[in-house]
């Protein structure tokens, strides 16, 4: 009696239990809030939505070194405003310097060759010169008579001719001696060779182009800004080496000073509908959900890769985008080159 009738009982009981521990445990259907709620756009209308990324005006622009070499000194800091032809950085210039007194005190010497060559003839120069003309004329006089003499002694026979060779020998002598002071007189006065200062000035402009060129070199050791800008990114310290081929990280990174941009991937599918001048907004992402007011800025003129990636499901990654700028108006709080906005353009087709 009992297996045929408590079994049956038992599992009646049990049944019943199940039921309405599950009618007394079903959970309630209720919908909660997102944590962070999608953007919604106040634009009327067909829109279209692409992601963006704040930048500065243009492009960052990535500073180099023209060459290779120790940091010395680093003259700006992240986030600073710098203003063009302002020092950035400076490399190891002790060498360079060095060569540069060497080139400046050849250019010294090349100057005052040059200087010397055309300044006129000092009168102590000119002094001996004379005075040595007036010495070869006397000479010059008395070889002559002494030859004179003698031919009159040869042609009495009273004179050997060996004697009388010898006393004319020495009156041609005295007579070049002289045509030789003389000349000697006559280029001191004369001054510089005119080819002889050609010469010196040559060497000076030579000289004075290697001083231009090093200190060209020099100033190439000190990196400045090359427009009004704003520093994104130092990567560069003191003491550290810099590449000049770029294939480390840029020593600095700028960004054009003013309003800031976004540059905005419209799927290739939706380019069609984005029209010059269209209307936009943008939601920085983020708890906030920042709203950003856009202003149109250019559509770029060339269909690229997608970079920036959503994250969703359904996103397809190889395609193409195209890319619009706008820019930033009024200068919002808390608000960053790098930043993901999500924005929302007027679609311009019907």
């Amino acid at each position: 009696m009992l297996i045929k009738f408590g079994v049956p009982i038992l599992a009646a009981l049990a049944l019943g239990f199940g039921a309405a521990t599950t009618m007394i445990l079903k959970p309630e259907d209720r919908l909660t809030a997102a944590p962070h709620p999608p953007a919604v756009t106040s634009l009327a209308g067909d829109t279209i939505a692409g992601l963006g990324e704040l930048q500065g005006r243009g492009e960052p622009i990535e500073i180099g070194t023209p060459v290779a070499g120790i940091v010395r000194a680093v003259h700006v800091e992240v986030g600073a405003v710098v203003a063009k032809g302002q020092p950035l950085f400076t490399l190891d210039e002790r060498e360079h310097r060095a060569a540069l007194s060497v080139k400046r005190a050849a250019l010294a010497s090349a100057e005052a060759r040059v200087v010397r060559m055309k300044s006129a003839v000092r009168a102590e120069d000119l002094a001996p010169a004379r005075a040595r003309v007036e010495v070869a004329k006397a000479e010059a006089a008395h070889a002559k008579e002494t030859a004179d003499r003698a031919e009159a002694l040869w042609g009495q026979q009273a004179m050997s001719d060996e004697e009388m060779r010898s006393r004319l020998f020495s009156r041609r002598r005295t007579e070049a001696a002289l045509e030789e002071a003389k000349a000697e007189l006559a280029r001191l006065e004369a001054g510089a060779w005119a080819l002889d200062v050609a010469i010196a000035e040559r060497e000076r402009d030579e000289a004075l182009a290697d001083v231009a060129a090093a200190e060209m070199e020099l100033g190439r050791l000190t990196v400045h800004a090359p427009i009004d800008a704003i520093v994104l990114r130092v990567g560069a310290r003191e003491g550290e080496f810099v590449a000049a081929d770029g294939a480390r990280v840029p020593p600095l990174v700028l960004a054009r000073s003013g309003p800031l941009e976004i540059r905005v991937q419209v799927d290739e599918e939706d380019a069609s509908g984005v029209r010059a001048g269209a209307t936009a907004e943008g939601f920085l992402r983020g708890r906030e959900r920042t709203r950003l007011d856009l202003r149109f800025v250019r559509i770029e003129p060339s269909v690229m890769p997608k970079t920036s990636i959503v994250g969703t499901v359904t996103e397809r990654i190889d395609t193409r985008v195209l890319c619009v700028v706008y820019e930033v108006v009024g200068s919002p709080e808390r608000v960053y080159p790098g930043q993901r906005v999500d924005v929302f353009i007027r679609s311009g087709t019907p």
